[in-house]
């Protein structure tokens, strides 16, 4: 039995700026809750009692969410001080999980509490998954069951081909195999370098249909978000997410349509409209006339009268002004919208957005999609902006401007 797990939360996450320029990855809320709390609980059910939090960037942040133990799971901090490879992270964590197999996972991504319970299942095993842009991960060859080979990064991959998610449970002699292996020529140690040895003593391929969504860009987080709400009410996510419903105060005008929760002391005002899936936070105050459609609104946000809100996250304290327009983007912490702002998510027929990361124009794969709002920007009355953009953490946009490129 598999009673301890390492998760990777090291990173310093640049492909998915500007909501983790101070931020961890692992901290960013995907329905309303961290993605390691949702890590944590899927572990938990998978009979995992200790779980070791390989931190670097930020590590404070983390450490003061999650202290020493969460929900009953102990949890323990080792140190990666540079980031020097997965292999290399694994290996801080050595104390910790020293005579024992353990679990391997990405802090970055979402892994549903079923995925997780099969791969726990196996020693040694990998999740695996199909992904509709597989040449973004490593391709996996399965053969009878079992992984023989990863292709990192091919540059043409077939469209249903398996990737690898990155979770791995591994054998007591894991620690071992990593150690024996030479940095690479960046001076990097990778944990799939140990492939050989875990095809020698067979690799158990585990698929999971629809339990990993991958956390690579900053749209990512509406799309994982989606994901959760699209099965709200499934055995899938039953111990992730708390049930539909109404514990704020809703004015007896306004109107729920499908699953929605309103957390405690949230309030929602006359003649509004709230369409599920939604989530709305505590102490959000969602104003006269306002439309929420499939809309997650952190906690302490405040929407003011006539807003439209569709398929959008807001992370905590987010200010949206009257009238406003907003589709398919993503908000951090803190920032601040004015008053007849317009988001366009639609490119014309049959064109997915497309997004710079890094300099490089990226497709986002989304035929819808707005744009991303760092934490703490401040955006002007009757702005305009067209899909794919994004501002950078506490920028300032004049009102009245159009944004057809990043804001940083």
């Amino acid at each position: 039995m598999v009673r301890k797990a390492v998760i990777l939360a090291a990173g310093l996450s640049t492909r998915t700026y500007p909501l983790t320029v101070r931020k961890p990855k692992p901290l960013l809320k995907l329905a309303n809750e961290p993605n390691l709390s949702h890590l944590i609980r899927g572990l938990k059910s998978a009979g995992i009692e200790h779980v070791v939090l390989v931190v670097g960037f930020e590590r404070e942040q983390i450490e003061r969410r999650f202290g020493k133990s969460f929900e009953g799971v102990r949890i323990d901090y080792a140190l990666q001080e540079k980031a020097l490879g997965t292999g290399h992270a694994v290996l801080q964590a050595e104390d910790f999980v020293k005579g024992e197999p353990f679990m391997v996972l990405n802090g970055d991504d979402l892994l549903l509490p079923d995925a997780l319970r099969e791969g726990a299942k196996t020693v040694p095993s990998l999740i695996v998954a199909q992904h509709h842009q597989p040449q973004r991960f490593g391709v996996v060859e399965v053969a009878n069951g079992y992984v023989h080979k990863i292709h990192e990064k091919p540059k043409e991959a077939p469209p249903k081909a398996l990737v690898s998610t990155g979770a791995w449970t591994l054998p007591v002699e894991a620690m071992d195999w990593l150690k024996k292996i030479p940095p690479a020529e960046d001076g990097e140690i990778r944990l799939p370098d140990i492939m050989p040895n875990l095809v020698q003593i067979g690799l158990k391929a585990v698929v999971t249909e629809n339990g990993w969504m991958p956390i690579t860009y900053p749209w990512d987080v509406l799309l994982a978000t989606k994901h959760l709400l699209n099965l709200w009410g499934t055995d899938q996510v039953g111990n992730l997410l708390p049930p539909p419903q109404v514990l704020g105060e809703v004015h007896p005008t306004a109107e729920l349509v499908g699953d929605v929760r309103i957390e405690a002391g949230a309030k929602v005002g006359a003649g509004a409209k709230i369409v599920g899936p939604s989530i709305i936070g505590a102490g959000s105050v969602i104003g006269e006339g306002c439309d929420i459609v499939r809309t997650v609104i952190g906690e302490n946000c405040h929407i003011k009268r006539g807003a439209h809100i569709e398929d959008s996250v807001l992370l905590d304290n987010v200010q949206i002004g009257e009238d406003a327009e907003i589709e398919w983007s993503v908000f951090g912490d803190n920032a601040v919208v004015g008053n007849e702002v317009k988001v366009f998510s639609k490119v014309p027929t049959g064109i997915t957005v497309r997004s710079v990361v890094k300099g490089q124009l990226v497709d986002t794969g989304m035929e819808r999609f707005g744009c991303v709002i760092g934490d703490g920007a401040r955006i002007g009355d009757r702005c305009v902006f067209y899909p794919g953009v994004k501002v950078w953490i506490d920028k300032v946009v004049f009102p009245r401007t159009e944004v057809i490129e990043d804001v940083r």
